[in-house]
């Protein structure tokens, strides 16, 4: 069903607002199960529901990362060679992923400050365009540096006109 739009000459001119059908009936009508709440749940006050489920889901307890983070970096000393061995590996390990995250941030460092290097590229060994158009072309003709060798005999390798007038033919 199109909707009409009524445009009076004194109102801005907006564009035509987005008309959709309505909802179909089935969402309006939308069937939810039924509550499962336990009867012990349904006993207790809101508050009481409250401190029980943020007591189960740990929500004010620190996270692990901060938990670690509370280790004493103080080092016990061990009590037998398998505790001394696992201390041990557990400390190089440490020190490990601490070198390769400094490693990684150094890397990161560099790549920014060294910015962009569009205008650092090699520039032309000559400002001379005739001679840099030359070292780009190979020539058939005289025996410079660049000339060629395999291509085939015609007018444009034979030599000039002027030679080819002085000799006769």
């Amino acid at each position: 069903m199109q909707h009409a739009q009524v445009m009076l000459a004194g109102d801005p001119a907006y564009g035509s607002p987005v008309i959709r059908p309505p909802s179909p009936a089935s969402s309006i009508g939308t069937a939810y199960p039924a509550d499962d709440t336990s009867l012990s749940d349904v006993e207790l006050s809101q508050d009481a529901f409250d401190r029980k489920w943020t007591a189960k889901l740990r929500l004010d307890w620190p996270k692990d990362e901060e938990l670690r983070k509370d280790d004493s970096p103080l080092i016990s000393p061990p009590r037998n060679p398998a505790e001394e061995k696992l201390m041990y590996e557990s400390i190089l390990r440490g020190f490990r992923l601490r070198v390769q995250q400094l490693e990684e941030d150094a890397i990161f460092q560099r790549t920014l400050m060294r910015g962009s290097q569009v205008g650092l590229k090699q520039r032309p060994s000559s400002d001379n365009i005739d001679t840099l158009m030359q070292s780009m072309m190979t020539t058939t003709l005289g025996s410079g540096p660049n000339r060629t060798h395999n291509v085939s005999d015609g007018p444009w390798n034979r030599g000039s006109k002027s030679d080819s007038i002085t000799k006769g033919n």
